[in-house]
């Protein structure tokens, strides 16, 4: 996913933008936005909105807590002790409670956990925080393979520890398959380059990769059994161009909803689904 993550994930490295009048165009989409919410929920809602905003800016700097448990395993991110005490909206976007978030990445861990299959050997493109990867490993079992393409070095880092967290050992690629589009850190910062008709033989494809999807898709030599994509319209990578390309490649294909369930309107608006690519047996 990439919806904004603090304060663990560093936004995708981007061009610089032009200085001119962006402090300003900020301000009155500030102004605008503080603005409807009093209009909508008035100045109690608002306030209770602006102590929300300054919490989760604070909150990295408060101690850290037990790991805490995202999409069914124990991931890097930390709990902080004041979670427990503040209402459940103030929260970052991937908690639904003070321990984590069942449902994170809900739709590819559903993938996984129907399609994963003992012994299978798994690529995983786009590793994130490791979550998916580690259910991935946990799917495979010790007869298994999980490898990860990762353009993030910061990432890389995160993966190995909830990896370690969980007691499983995954193949960590630090690398960028095809271009790097919306890749997490600074450029200076990105792994080695790697062509998609590069991608091992595998049982299990999974592709979030933000932006990426598209091209290796059409690139990649590889025909896994099970593809899982997560599309992202918004990094031009759209659903029906995701789906017409699986569908060219032989693949049968499902739409396994909304990539974050708990986000779903976010999701909807940049168009961020996941797909389920089968070939049978």
């Amino acid at each position: 996913m990439s919806f904004a993550e603090a304060p663990c994930l560093m936004a995708p490295a981007r061009a610089a933008r032009p200085r001119g009048d962006y402090p300003q165009t900020i301000a009155m989409s500030s102004f605008r936005k503080a603005a409807r919410i009093l209009a909508e929920d008035g100045l109690s809602g608002l306030a209770h909105r602006g102590l929300g905003f300054a919490y989760r800016r604070l909150r990295p700097l408060l101690p850290d807590g037990a790991p805490t448990v995202l999409g069914g395993v124990r991931a890097c991110y930390r709990q902080k002790w004041a979670d427990r005490y503040v209402p459940a909206a103030w929260l970052p976007w991937w908690m639904s409670d003070p321990t984590g978030s069942a449902s994170y990445e809900g739709a590819l861990n559903a993938g996984l956990a129907a399609q994963v299959r003992p012994g299978d050997h798994v690529v995983v493109v786009g590793g994130g925080i490791g979550v998916t990867v580690v259910n991935a490993a946990l799917r495979a079992g010790s007869g298994g393979r999980v490898a990860c393409y990762e353009g993030s070095l910061r990432n890389c880092g995160f993966v190995r520890e909830t990896a370690a967290l969980n007691g499983v050992e995954i193949e960590i690629h630090h690398a960028v398959v095809g271009r790097p589009i919306g890749v997490y850190g600074a450029a200076a910062e990105f792994g080695a380059r790697v062509p998609p008709e590069a991608l091992p033989p595998c049982d299990v494809l999974e592709l979030d990769c933000e932006g990426a999807e598209v091209q290796i898709l059409a690139e990649m030599t590889i025909r896994p059994r099970v593809l899982l994509v997560e599309t992202h319209g918004i990094h031009g990578a759209p659903s029906a161009e995701v789906r017409g390309l699986m569908e060219a490649a032989g693949y049968a294909v499902s739409d396994l909803g909304w990539a974050e369930p708990r986000q779903a309107a976010e999701c909807e608006r940049h168009d961020i689904r996941v797909l389920l690519g089968t070939r049978g047996a």
